[in-house]
């Protein structure tokens, strides 16, 4: 009876020891597949949030760079995700009447929690030493565009006819024009090529009071309003009427108020109330041969000229 009991005994605790193993095996499963789901739902959600993250920073950033670069646009980003967020590596490319070209690739981070930007660079500005003008260049080679507003008096003017003049080959050429004073759209003087970029005075009474004690103070070579910091608009048919500007201006606005930039922002807010007839065109971005661009480059009421980008015609 006892050998009975010890034999019942024993078999009752390889059950429960089965039992155990078995609930074990169970436990881990359940853990493994909840697991995974949870994995796969966080992964979701994270891919889900990064991307409308990433498509929100795009049009931030695109807003920024079609304002703030002639015919610039962002043509591709190559998204590195992190969590919640990550970092976009994007192209800036430029219309160029003929064909477009990819001119800086640079990076801007999105997200709940963005990733660290570490960047570095190395060179500088040409002309430091005041000797000539202190232009910076594109990652590309080509100068950035210098601007001059016409109600500062600065004590030298950019002109790069000449060095127009002088390259060889054909090829087509952009030149941003500084006027002689602020003309109303109705009032423009030129005739005008088939793609034009307008510089629009978008600045407050602050900003052109620092612009004219910057002109006083400082050297000639660094005195000038640089690219970026020029805001217009382009068409790509020829400019014949005011009608022409309709559906850029609202576009123009639109980006204004979209760009990430704080600037850009403010330009906006003073822009808003001004109707298409009423503001004020500084100056112009032109593209074209040196045969199309003579006529233009010799009008008196240019008062600067600045060579951008040089491309082959073809």
């Amino acid at each position: 009876m006892d050998d009975f009991s010890d034999d019942l005994y024993l078999y009752d605790e390889k059950k429960i020891k089965k039992a155990v193993r078995r609930g074990k095996i169970k436990m881990i499963i359940i853990t493994i597949f909840v697991s995974l789901v949870v994995f796969v739902i966080l992964n979701i959600a994270n891919l889900a949030i990064s991307s409308h993250f990433s498509q929100k920073a795009f049009k931030h950033w695109d807003a920024f760079v079609r304002l703030s670069t002639p015919n610039g646009y962002i043509s591709e980003t190559v998204d590195s995700r992190g969590l919640l967020g990550g970092i976009s590596n994007y192209e800036i490319s430029k219309d160029f009447k003929i064909k477009s070209v990819v001119i800086e690739q640079k990076q801007y981070s999105f997200g709940l929690i963005p990733s660290v930007l570490i960047s570095r660079s190395s060179g500088g500005n040409v002309g430091s030493t005041g000797e000539d003008w202190q232009f910076s260049y594109k990652e590309n080679g080509w100068r950035e565009m210098l601007f001059f507003h016409p109600n500062v008096p600065y004590k030298q003017y950019k002109d790069d006819k000449q060095l127009i003049n002088g390259i060889q080959g054909d090829k087509v050429y952009e030149v941003a024009l500084s006027f002689d004073q602020p003309y109303k759209p109705n009032e423009i003087f030129i005739q005008l090529p088939e793609m034009t970029w307008f510089w629009i005075d978008t600045y407050s009474s602050e900003q052109l009071n620092e612009f004219q004690k910057e002109a006083k103070e400082n050297d000639w070579s660094s005195t000038f309003i640089r690219e970026k910091d020029a805001l217009g608009f382009s068409i790509n048919t020829p400019y014949i009427s005011i009608h022409d500007l309709e559906g850029e201006y609202k576009q123009f606005l639109d980006l204004l108020q979209m760009s990430i930039s704080p600037d850009h922002q403010n330009a906006f807010n003073k822009m808003k109330d001004i109707k298409l007839e009423d503001i004020e065109i500084l100056g112009v971005v032109v593209y074209g041969t040196k045969e199309e661009l003579k006529e233009i480059l010799e009008n008196p009421n240019i008062k600067a000229s600045s060579l951008g980008g040089v491309i082959e015609n073809y």
